[in-house]
């Protein structure tokens, strides 16, 4: 992974940012305990791309006239023992008419090709997608430079303005609006991201908000404990520093990097990220020596796996009610938000799940069991297979974020983050 080149900061913090005698917050001094280390490379950031499937050669493309499916919600299923490329410009697919349900038999795979960074993206709109072959963006030793939207729709109602209606049927059908792994050996899902690295950090500086006397160019100037690697144009979270967190009472922050916004920066010879975004943060977020400090987390992949325009709750009003009962004042309302039906995706039994640096948007289907972001179902311990997921991104979920229900061999890494607005990372009956 290419290492930002740091620059000398020293001079520039004590003239513009410091606000007194105040220092930047370094590892050392981040916890009233112990040192709390960066989080390691993985083992393959620094290797070359090997094994890549869309280098492959004998491999059928999309809009080949002997395949070439219409884009009218019509199921296509994918040639028995083949292996079919999806390259741009050969997806006719929209938001208003997308590809019916694709199912990959077996014997053959779907393949996605790499645009490589700053290409065009392949933008693929489908009813969802039954894998019982493979389902490939890159590998464990390729990851994809390019980027990839998968956006997943509903059946029904076109005239809608929710897919709720879909609810009923979500409930018994796995492959509504989700990509479904099916239990068949052999069956995966291989989807390999650009490694954004760390995917999560802390301030190394605290945000004064607008209402303060500290120099205002630290509101949309963060300093970070971490360098990183993150992208121009990428959504980031502040998290809140405030005990009370809820929807009527919200005070994360969601904001994008500028255009050569990211940084890696000296300052007093330790090393820091400073990441420069396009408009101010508006709140105070805390971050005070050895004590706490806000988490900042990159929101945005290159590859991303998101349900339609049509999946926010509609019963989205009003944010709070008044309590009946003592303890805070506001409650969430009892009969709001419960509406919302993102895309879902679901590796069953003897199927494989690898999953790295993919961003999960407008996910889960509230109080649809089963039907979350990311669900490895009963992983059949003695399929040998091995799935995983790391430096992935969860947010604008409707239902959990995770779920590991009954699961043997599976591994999800530290540097995956959430959304902390969204739903709680959930491990379902975990065992070892």
């Amino acid at each position: 992974m290419p290492r930002l080149d740091p620059i000398e900061f020293t001079n520039q913090w004590i003239s513009s940012y410091a606000d007194g005698e105040e220092s930047l917050i370094y590892h050392d001094i981040s916890t009233i305990m112990n040192y709390q280390p960066s989080m390691p490379l993985p083992h393959d950031a620094r290797y070359e791309s090997v094994d890549c499937p869309h280098l492959e050669a004998g491999l059928i493309e999309w809009n080949d006239p002997s395949f070439a499916p219409p884009a009218d919600g019509s199921d296509v299923l994918i040639p028995p023992s083949s292996s079919v490329i999806i390259r741009v410009g050969q997806l006719t697919s929209t938001p208003e008419s997308p590809y019916g349900r694709i199912t990959i038999p077996e014997s053959s795979r779907l393949i996605f090709d790499d645009t490589e960074a700053g290409g065009p993206t392949i933008e693929l709109d489908t009813l969802g997608i039954t894998v019982e072959g493979a389902l490939e963006a890159g590998s464990s030793t390729c990851r994809i430079e390019g980027n990839i939207k998968i956006t997943l729709h509903g059946e029904g109602n076109t005239d809608s303005v929710s897919d709720r209606h879909l609810s009923d049927a979500a409930a018994t059908d796995m492959g509504l609006k989700g990509i479904f792994v099916s239990n068949v050996e052999g069956a995966r899902m291989d989807i390999h991201g650009k490694l954004y690295h760390p995917t999560w950090t802390r301030l190394a500086a605290a945000v004064p908000g607008t209402v303060s006397s500290a120099p205002s160019v630290r509101n949309s100037e963060l300093f970070l404990q971490d360098c990183v690697n993150w992208p121009d144009n990428g959504k980031i979270i502040v998290t809140t520093s405030h005990v009370k967190d809820t929807r009527g009472y919200n005070f994360n922050e969601e904001a994008t990097i500028a255009n050569s916004g990211v940084q890696c920066v000296v300052v007093d010879g330790r090393e820091y990220g400073k990441i420069t975004l396009t408009s101010p943060l508006e709140h105070y977020h805390h971050a005070g020596e050895k004590e706490y400090q806000c988490e900042v987390g990159l929101l945005s992949r290159n590859i991303v796996i998101q349900g339609n325009d049509k999946s926010d709750p509609i019963d989205d009003t009003p944010l709070e009610c008044d309590s009946t009962s003592s303890g805070w004042t506001k409650v969430p309302c009892p009969d709001t938000f419960l509406t919302g039906l993102g895309g879902h995706t679901i590796v069953v039994g003897q199927a494989q799940g690898r999953l790295r640096g993919v961003e999960f948007y407008r996910m889960g289907m509230t109080n649809v069991m089963g039907r979350y972001p990311v669900h490895f179902h009963h992983h059949d311990p003695e399929s040998g297979s091995v799935s995983m997921m790391t430096d992935c991104s969860v947010h604008r979920s409707y239902f959990r974020a995770i779920s590991i229900h009954d699961a043997f061999n599976l591994k999800v890494e530290r540097n995956t983050a959430f959304d902390i607005s969204g739903h709680a990372f959930y491990l379902g009956e975990w065992k070892r």
